[in-house]
């Protein structure tokens, strides 16, 4: 499915608006506060007022506070009602795309690197803070954070490499079917278990399942590094919200033995080779 930007702009030239990425990683779920690039703020912090506009693509806004701390503009003051509205969790991606005046359009994409289904509104409103709570000075400190006059230098923000690695993985290319899952505190805590995009069932023989009490259809795979194997089973889980494709039982040996961390990246090539196998590029964070 097109994105909404990509859909307004097919009968047109190319978009110039300024865009940033984030990776939602840990801390930004546990603070409560999205970090804006500072080459981002160097370049464009002039234009920013001390509240922002975030326009999602079915068309509902959200007043959102910027302060300055630390070094750097944030995403602080209603940041995480925003996140939580849209299921916003770590390992999620969300693209910026700057219209100018603090105004942002935001697309969202989970942790499979799909982008979300919007919840439709049945009216569009703006989000609204209490007034007592906007601060004109913090425009002021926003635009001596450009000039140096901070309290605090510009350095980015390092996030191990999560962002590059995105990019890399989706420039991934081959003939077979490709699935990019980022990796969550959920897949590497113990649990032996990952989801992987919905999609990939489309490209599953329909033959080889087993059920089991759970109900789900359990197909046998392996998982491949270079001359490596590692046996594991997909569970596909048919429910009214639709289906969803799970990889465990054995998972787990493969998170351990691969050193896998929240954060990084994996596509999953589909081969026919003997049965269902699933050779595994792995884009590792940094230190």
């Amino acid at each position: 499915m097109a994105s909404q930007w990509q859909r307004d702009n097919d009968d047109g030239p190319a978009d110039r608006s300024p865009h940033f990425f984030k990776i939602i990683l840990p801390k930004a779920v546990q603070e409560g506060k999205l970090r804006i690039p500072d080459k981002f703020v160097q370049k464009f912090g002039v234009d920013l007022s001390d509240m922002a506009f975030l326009t999602i693509p079915n068309g509902r806004k959200w007043k959102v506070k910027l302060t300055q701390h630390a070094g750097g503009v944030w995403f602080q003051n209603d940041w995480s009602e925003f996140a939580s509205s849209h299921g916003v969790a770590v390992g999620h991606l969300l693209v910026f795309k700057y219209e100018g005046n603090s105004h942002f359009d935001v697309l969202i994409f989970d942790a499979t690197a799909t982008e979300i289904d919007y919840t439709l509104d049945d009216e569009l409103q703006v989000h609204r803070i209490k007034d007592d709570e906007s601060d004109d000075s913090s425009v002021e400190i926003i635009k001596q954070f450009y000039r140096g006059e901070g309290s605090g230098s510009a350095h980015p923000k390092k996030d191990g490499g999560v962002a590059e690695n995105i990019v890399i993985a989706n420039a991934f290319k081959s003939e077979n079917p490709l699935f990019t899952v980022i990796i969550r505190p959920s897949y590497v805590n113990g649990n032996d278990r990952a989801s992987l995009p919905q999609d990939i069932i489309n490209y599953l023989p329909r033959e080889g399942f087993n059920k089991d009490y759970t109900k789900a259809s359990i197909l046998p795979v392996k998982l491949q590094i270079v001359d490596r194997l590692w046996p594991v089973k997909l569970y596909i889980y048919e429910r009214s919200g639709g289906s969803s494709c799970v990889v465990s039982a054995g998972w787990s040996a493969f998170v351990r033995e691969n050193s896998l961390r929240v954060g990084d990246v994996c596509v999953f090539e589909l081969i026919m080779r003997d049965g269902v196998m699933l050779n595994v590029h792995i884009f590792k964070c940094q230190d």
